[in-house]
């Protein structure tokens, strides 16, 4: 005999109390112009949020005030030290065979240089790449492509890159957007303090136009920079929570970085993850009285820096790691759901369906599945051994700009035209059911992991060696 009971939705024990909250909720995110009108004010009144501006801390005050608004617990400002740096001139001149300049800009950290030296181009920088030239770099300038190939088995961040350069002895460092557009591409060269060589980006086409002079014969540059590293420098995050109803000693913390490159907007990277944050904790806060588990939403300054504002939040709150269940990282949001999922931070398959039986109830079919990636600001969270993870394009998506490997990210071109209301709905609206039924899980399947576990899961990346270079390794 056929039961006439509807079954809850498979794995979160679901009940109709969240189904009619599911109807409320969408009808709000859906009608709701709020997290585009935050995204607006991000860009247009904060310009960039670049830390060490009037801007930033104009933003600060913003997000502050609209976690009052939204009727969030505590939400504060948590003020941190750090090295700031100021941009000034870029040039990059070519000697011979021809004399001509390029345009170019200073990757962050970079203080005042001048150097000169032959160009050698060392591909897409895979470390097989470096061992091959490793006689042919030391004493010159580096120039690499900013592309992680699709046959290499991980991505090979811009750090990894500088720092086995620098190992080798080049004198200066070239990052070539491969990406075109004429789009020279922003970055950190150091975590946190100056660079140890003058490291400057250029757009692909200029780039190239390197390359080919250098098919026949020797082609010199020279580099000149000019910025300010200004040690002792102050930065905010800004945190506020929702108390949990069942767990509320249970956190799950939801994050993204307020702060963007001072050559753009940061529209997408990320002005689009910190409103998204905001409009989880909007709605959320109205439906508070659903929430297993407590809910802590941070917006973390100066990740464009090296991570800067996220390390600095889990050092302060190292006391309080065993509380923090799960730490969702939205970097870049805004790119929206097509092809998108939620990579867990290291070995955490223990996870894996629980998650994907969250989306399901929520008819979304999610990847979700296990991934380390040092970049981002879930990963000094990982360190501290709490459960993490991104969400981010897990594949092939359209409309991304260039080849859909960065994007407009990092360029001028990360501007506010490229995100739409209705992308900011949508994932909004994804993300906020997809939180409270992790805020109602039964039981929570993942604990903190020890040290050692991190070590080896660091070591069976390859990755310990590459943040020892980068001068990243804890342990």
């Amino acid at each position: 005999m056929c039961s006439s009971v509807n079954p809850k939705p498979d794995g979160v024990g679901m009940d109709e109390r969240l189904v009619q909250t599911d109807r409320e909720l969408l009808g709000d995110v859906l009608t709701s112009q709020e997290a585009w009108n935050n995204l607006v004010a991000l860009c247009d009144r904060f310009g960039s949020r670049f830390g060490g501006t009037e801007a930033e801390k104009g933003a600060r005050d913003y997000l502050l005030d609209k976690m009052v608004t939204y009727g969030l617990d505590n939400p504060h400002p948590e003020e941190f030290s750090y090295t700031g740096w100021a941009r000034g001139s870029a040039s990059l001149e070519i000697l011979s065979p021809v004399t001509q300049e390029l345009p170019c800009i200073s990757l962050i950290y970079t203080g005042s240089c001048d150097v000169e030296g032959e160009l050698v181009y060392v591909g897409h920088g895979t470390p097989a790449d470096f061992e091959s030239m490793r006689d042919q770099i030391p004493g010159r300038i580096v120039m690499v492509s900013a592309w992680s190939p699709s046959y290499f088995w991980r991505r090979l961040h811009r750090g990894e890159k500088l720092a086995r350069a620098t190992a080798l002895g080049a004198k200066g460092f070239l990052w070539m957007r491969w990406e075109g557009g004429l789009l020279p591409e922003t970055g950190a060269a150091n975590f946190n303090g100056a660079a140890e060589i003058p490291c400057i980006g250029l757009a692909r086409e200029h780039g190239e136009f390197l390359n080919r002079l250098a098919r026949s014969g020797p082609v010199r540059v020279r580099l000149r920079t000019v910025n300010q590293i200004r040690p002792g420098s102050l930065s905010w995050n800004v945190v506020g929570d929702l108390a949990g109803t069942t767990w509320p000693e249970e956190v799950i913390i939801v994050g993204a970085h307020f702060d963007g490159h001072d050559i753009s907007q940061g529209a997408i990277d990320d002005g689009s993850g910190a409103v998204i944050v905001l409009e989880i904790a909007r709605v959320l806060a109205r439906y508070r009285h659903h929430l297993g588990r407590s809910l802590r939403f941070v917006c973390f300054s100066l990740e464009e820096f090296g991570l800067i504002g996220s390390y600095a939040y889990a050092k302060a709150h190292r006391d309080e790691a065993e509380r923090f269940k799960f730490m969702l990282n939205l970097d870049s949001a805004g790119y929206g759901t097509d092809g998108a999922g939620i990579q867990l931070t290291g070995d955490r398959t223990e996870l894996v369906q629980p998650f994907r039986a969250a989306a399901r109830s929520i008819g979304q079919d999610l990847v979700i599945d296990n991934g380390l990636v040092t970049t981002s600001d879930h990963f000094p969270f990982f360190l501290e051994g709490v459960p993490c993870g991104s969400y981010m394009r897990m594949g092939p998506a359209p409309g991304a700009g260039g080849t859909g490997l960065r994007g407009w990210g990092h360029t001028a071109a990360d501007t506010l035209d490229k995100v739409s209301p209705a992308t900011l709905r949508s994932v909004s609206a994804l993300l906020a059911r997809f939180v409270l039924r992790l805020s109602n899980l039964p039981e929570w399947p993942a604990r903190g992991q020890t040290q050692d576990e991190i070590i080896r899961i660091l070591d069976d990346y390859r990755l310990s060696e590459v943040l020892k270079m980068e001068n990243r390794y804890p342990f």
